[in-house]
Protein backbone atom coordinates (compact mmCIF):
# COMPACT_ATOMS: atom_id res chain seq x y z
CA UNK A 1 0.00 0.00 0.00
CA UNK A 2 1.53 3.67 -0.88
CA UNK A 3 1.86 6.22 1.85
CA UNK A 4 0.15 8.34 -0.43
CA UNK A 5 -2.67 6.81 -0.64
CA UNK A 6 -5.09 9.13 1.51
CA UNK A 7 -3.56 12.29 -0.28
CA UNK A 8 -4.99 10.09 -3.44
CA UNK A 9 -8.17 10.03 -2.18
CA UNK A 10 -8.65 13.52 -1.03
CA UNK A 11 -7.53 15.41 -4.28
CA UNK A 12 -9.65 13.08 -6.06
CA UNK A 13 -12.49 13.86 -4.15
CA UNK A 14 -11.82 17.63 -3.79
CA UNK A 15 -13.46 18.81 -7.38
CA UNK A 16 -16.61 17.13 -5.99
CA UNK A 17 -16.56 19.02 -2.88
CA UNK A 18 -15.97 22.39 -4.28
CA UNK A 19 -19.13 21.32 -7.00
CA UNK A 20 -21.03 21.24 -4.32
CA UNK A 21 -19.90 23.88 -2.30
CA UNK A 22 -20.57 25.80 -5.23
CA UNK A 23 -24.27 24.48 -5.71
CA UNK A 24 -24.96 25.37 -2.06
CA UNK A 25 -23.66 28.63 -2.00
CA UNK A 26 -25.23 29.54 -5.13
CA UNK A 27 -28.87 28.46 -3.85
CA UNK A 28 -28.50 29.77 -0.44
CA UNK A 29 -27.46 33.34 -2.44
CA UNK A 30 -30.04 32.83 -4.56
CA UNK A 31 -32.95 32.01 -1.65
CA UNK A 32 -31.77 35.40 0.41
CA UNK A 33 -32.03 37.40 -2.82
CA UNK A 34 -35.10 36.44 -4.12
CA UNK A 35 -38.31 38.39 -3.21
CA UNK A 36 -40.89 36.11 -0.43
CA UNK A 37 -43.18 35.64 -3.66
CA UNK A 38 -40.52 34.33 -6.21
CA UNK A 39 -39.31 32.20 -3.68
CA UNK A 40 -40.93 28.76 -4.84
CA UNK A 41 -39.83 29.78 -8.47
CA UNK A 42 -36.31 29.63 -7.44
CA UNK A 43 -37.01 26.08 -5.96
CA UNK A 44 -38.42 25.17 -9.12
CA UNK A 45 -35.64 26.50 -11.12
CA UNK A 46 -33.48 24.67 -8.85
CA UNK A 47 -34.62 21.14 -9.10
CA UNK A 48 -35.09 20.96 -12.84
CA UNK A 49 -30.94 22.32 -13.13
CA UNK A 50 -30.13 19.71 -10.49
CA UNK A 51 -32.77 17.10 -9.60
CA UNK A 52 -33.07 13.82 -10.44
CA UNK A 53 -34.49 13.15 -13.97
CA UNK A 54 -36.54 10.16 -14.26
CA UNK A 55 -37.84 10.16 -17.30
CA UNK A 56 -41.80 10.94 -16.80
CA UNK A 57 -43.29 14.16 -18.14
CA UNK A 58 -43.28 16.93 -16.46
CA UNK A 59 -46.89 16.98 -14.56
CA UNK A 60 -46.75 21.06 -14.71
CA UNK A 61 -46.47 21.15 -18.08
CA UNK A 62 -49.14 21.92 -20.80
CA UNK A 63 -50.90 19.26 -22.52
CA UNK A 64 -50.42 18.86 -26.12
CA UNK A 65 -53.26 18.84 -27.92
CA UNK A 66 -53.12 16.72 -30.87
CA UNK A 67 -56.08 18.00 -32.61
CA UNK A 68 -54.70 21.74 -32.86
CA UNK A 69 -51.61 20.93 -35.96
Amino acid sequence: MLASSGWTVFWVQLPVLVLAAAVIIVATTALWRARPEDVPRVFEAFAAAFGRRTGRPDPTAPAADEDEK
